[in-house]
């Protein structure tokens, strides 16, 4: 996540702005009118984070603006008379684990201040704990930032869920199959969707499976 730091000096001069998107985001539409965004003269241009004012609490932000790095239209000409690179690896040099939490994004609000142009909404959708928080909007861009994520056999049904597997089908990888959960909470996550889907044969396997695990030395 790191790298988005070095697009400035890993790119030749003569890219001059660019658009950065995580890899857990959906493009659902033209982004051409991101690309012509006007930034003020500001290095970057963000959607401004959900949980913002714990996360400005947090690093110590005090204009009370906290962006999601998720999403970023880039003046890397600007990025480069700054020295932001050097600048965003000496902040986390000085700051260390002591206040981290979110890695690259607390270290490019911790640096930039607010001084940031806010891009609209529909710009990075968020969608965390199976909640599009922007429902309302007709987003171009939905981004899942939780750590459960739609190809995971426990995701909610929500129709975020039914938008990836959508996506997928028109994808290379149509043959992809949701991936199933490792540890305690996610096998619980798992038998309670499918109990609630009325899939309730394969969601007592779940249970029956934690059992097992909890009573291990009841069965060996």
């Amino acid at each position: 996540m790191y790298y988005r730091y070095l697009f400035a000096d890993l790119l030749p001069k003569s890219v001059k702005r660019l658009i950065y998107l995580d890899a857990d985001i959906i493009c659902k539409d033209d982004i051409l009118p991101l690309w012509q965004t006007d930034l003020h003269g500001r290095v970057l241009g963000a959607v401004r984070d959900w949980g913002e004012d714990r996360s400005c609490g947090r690093i110590g932000l005090k204009n009370g603006r906290y962006f999601n790095s998720g999403v970023l239209l880039m003046d890397l000409v600007k990025w480069r008379q700054q020295q932001l690179t050097q600048k965003l690896f000496r902040w986390l040099e000085r700051v260390g684990n002591t206040k981290i939490l979110w890695g690259d994004q607390d270290a490019l609000n911790g640096v930039i201040d607010g001084w940031f142009t806010e891009l609209p909404k529909i710009y990075n959708g968020i969608v965390i704990n199976n909640t599009t928080l922007n429902e309302e909007l007709d987003v171009v861009l939905v981004h899942y930032i939780d750590y459960i994520k739609p190809w995971h056999i426990y995701y909610m049904d929500s129709g975020a869920k039914e938008l990836y597997w959508e996506y997928v089908k028109k994808s290379l990888w149509s043959d992809l199959r949701p991936v199933d959960g490792k540890s305690v909470q996610t096998v619980m996550m798992t038998a309670r969707l499918l109990h609630k889907q009325g899939k309730y044969a394969e969601s007592a396997s779940y249970y029956e499976a934690l059992l097992k695990y909890f009573l291990k030395d009841k069965y060996e």
